[in-house]
C-alpha cells in the first residue's frame, strides 16, 4: 500500500494527514515539540499507525510522498525570536521592509501602528544591480560591493541573510551573488534559496 503523508507543524499542535491508493483519509494530531519537530510529527503518525495496526516506520517506508509545512518561521517573526538576520536588496530600495505597503486593510490608514520590520533598518544593505520588469539585466551585480557587504556581515556576527532583488521572482538572484554568499566569511550563517512561483517559470 502506497501512502501520501502531509504534515503541518503549528505553534501548538502538529496535524498529520495520510491518504492511501484507495482514497482513504486518516488524521492524526499531536502537541508540537519545538525543540525537536519530528517528535510531534511522530506523535501524529502514531495515532494513525495505531488505527491501521501498523507502526510509524512502516508508514514512512511505504510513503511515496511526504509534504512538510510549518508556521514556525511565521511564529518566530511574530514573537520576535528570529536569528540575527541581515537583508540585502537592490540599491535604491532599502526601505522595502520599513514601509510595509503590502497587505494593508486600508491603504490610507495612517493611524494603525505597525510592528517593527522583520529585519531592522541598520541591518539592511543595498547591492548595486538592476533587472527590469522583463528580466533583462540593466545593471550587472557589483561583485566587489557584494564582497564588501559579506565581510561586514561577518564582522556584525550576522547569523542569517535574506536577499530580495527587484523582479527576482522572474530571474532568481544573480548567480554571482549566490557564489559570493557561499564564500561569505561567516561559516555558521544559514543559507536557503527560494524558487520563483510556478506561473512565472
Amino acid at each position: 500500500m502506497a501512502y501520501r503523508i502531509t504534515v503541518d507543524v503549528g505553534g501548538t499542535f502538529t496535524d498529520v494527514v495520510l491518504t492511501d491508493d484507495l482514497g482513504n483519509v486518516r488524521l492524526g494530531k499531536s502537541p508540537t515539540t519545538p525543540d525537536r519537530a519530528f517528535d510531534g510529527i511522530r506523535g501524529g503518525l502514531e495515532v494513525i499507525a495505531n488505527e491501521l495496526g501498523a507502526d510509524v516506520g512502516t508508514l514512512l517506508a511505504e510513503a511515496e510522498l511526504f509534504v512538510y509545512s510549518t508556521t514556525r518561521a511565521t511564529n518566530a517573526i511574530i514573537e520576535q525570536k528570529t536569528a540575527k538576520t541581515a537583508f540585502l536588496t537592490t540599491a535604491g530600495f532599502p526601505d522595502v521592509l520599513v514601509l510595509r505597503e503590502g497587505g494593508k486593510a486600508s491603504a490610507f490608514d495612517y493611524e494603525t501602528p505597525y510592528p517593527d520590520p522583520y529585519v531592522p533598518r541598520r541591518l539592511t544593505f543595498e547591492v548595486p544591480e538592476r533587472i527590469d520588469a522583463e528580466g533583462t539585466v540593466r545593471e550587472p551585480l557589483d561583485e566587489a560591493a557584494a564582497g564588501e557587504i559579506a565581510v561586514r556581515l561577518g564582522a556584525l556576527e550576522v547569523v542569517a541573510v535574506a536577499g530580495s532583488t527587484r523582479v527576482s521572482a522572474l530571474t532568481g538572484p544573480p548567480r554571482s551573488a549566490r557564489r559570493r554568499g557561499r564564500r561569505a566569511p561567516r561559516r555558521s550563517a544559514h543559507r536557503s534559496r527560494s524558487r520563483p512561483p510556478a506561473a512565472l517559470r
